[in-house]
C-alpha cells in the first residue's frame, strides 16, 4: 500500500519540481461500534491500522479518533485510545475533500 495514494503531484510555479500536494483529512465522530485498545510497546499508527483495517495508509483515522495529530507516529504506550471500526463515512469524506482541491 502506498501511504501517499491521497496526495496528489503538484509543480511548484517556480523552479518546475515535483511535490505533494498537502491533504484533508476527514473528520472522525465517535460511533457506539468503536474499540477501546490499550497502546503496547511498538504499537504505532500504522501498525495499528494494518491490523484492524489491513490497510497501513488509514493510519491518520486512529490518529484522529484519537484527538489532533501532533506528528508523533507512535501514542504513548498505556494510553486507552479508540479504534473505529465503521470508517465507510471517514473514507468517504476524505475521498470528497481531497477530489476538490487543486
Amino acid at each position: 500500500m502506498n501511504r501517499y495514494r491521497h496526495q496528489r503531484i503538484k509543480l511548484d510555479k517556480e523552479n518546475g519540481n515535483r511535490k505533494l500536494s498537502s491533504i484533508e483529512y476527514a473528520k472522525i465522530s465517535p460511533k457506539d461500534s468503536d474499540i477501546s485498545y490499550v497502546v503496547k510497546y511498538g504499537d504505532s499508527y500504522g501498525s495499528l491500522a494494518n491490523r484492524f483495517y489491513d490497510d497501513t495508509t488509514l493510519w491518520w483515522v486512529i490518529a484522529r479518533a484519537n484527538g489532533e495529530f501532533n506528528g508523533d507516529l507512535r501514542p504513548k504506550i498505556g494510553r486507552r485510545i479508540t479504534i473505529p471500526t465503521d470508517i465507510s463515512d471517514s473514507i468517504r469524506e476524505l475521498n470528497n475533500l481531497n477530489s476538490s482541491r487543486e
